[in-house]
């Protein structure tokens, strides 16, 4: 049971985050035609995995499964400036992004002042709680009629990340709570961009 909940943990981790918002953002990638979803996960799974990860691993020798406050804060510094870089980024190639990538940062931002007072709030959670809240946001700015069904995906992984997390003794309820009021609060820019 404990191997499997470490697998979901894995499946479910944050630093998928971009990949996860192609499930929402899909209708409006769909415009840009197929080679922009491929450029998109080439793009994405370079600058937002594999080089924050050899990062991490190789350079601050970080212990990912389960890193201490200073290393929580050394990766949330990272991944707000990486989220940054996206938006800047995505002032040139897919404007509809801009302000996913800042709410991103925004997460990232109130993860890092978080493990500054020495809070561990889940990431996981905050991560998926943020991805249904853009997801609603996104539905209500673009007028979209149908897509409410996407909006159950990252709400019923919500859900799962929640009882897996508490499961595997990794958060506490009020460590879970945090978690997802901060994601809930990060995705406010994206009804305002």
């Amino acid at each position: 049971m404990k191997n499997i909940l470490k697998v979901l943990a894995v499946l479910t981790h944050p630093i998928f985050l971009p990949l996860f918002s192609l499930l929402i953002y899909a209708p409006i990638v769909a415009k840009y035609g197929e080679n922009a979803m491929m450029l998109s996960l080439i793009w994405i799974g370079f600058v937002y995995l594999i080089l924050p990860l050899l990062y991490f691993k190789v350079i601050r020798k970080t212990n990912l499964a389960n890193p201490n406050l200073d290393e929580r804060r050394s990766i949330f510094r990272a991944y707000s400036l990486v989220n940054a870089g996206f938006a800047l980024v995505s002032v040139f190639i897919m404007t509809e992004y801009i302000s996913f990538f800042i709410a991103a940062a925004f997460l990232h931002t109130i993860m890092l002042i978080l493990a500054f007072v020495e809070m561990k709030a889940s990431w996981h959670t905050a991560a998926w709680t943020f991805l249904t809240v853009v997801g609603l946001m996104v539905m209500y700015n673009y007028s979209f009629t149908g897509q409410e069904k996407l909006i159950f995906i990252p709400l019923a992984i919500l859900v799962a990340v929640i009882f897996i997390r508490r499961a595997a003794k990794a958060h506490t309820w009020f460590e879970l709570g945090m978690g997802a009021a901060a994601g809930a609060f990060a995705a406010l820019p994206v009804l305002f961009f």
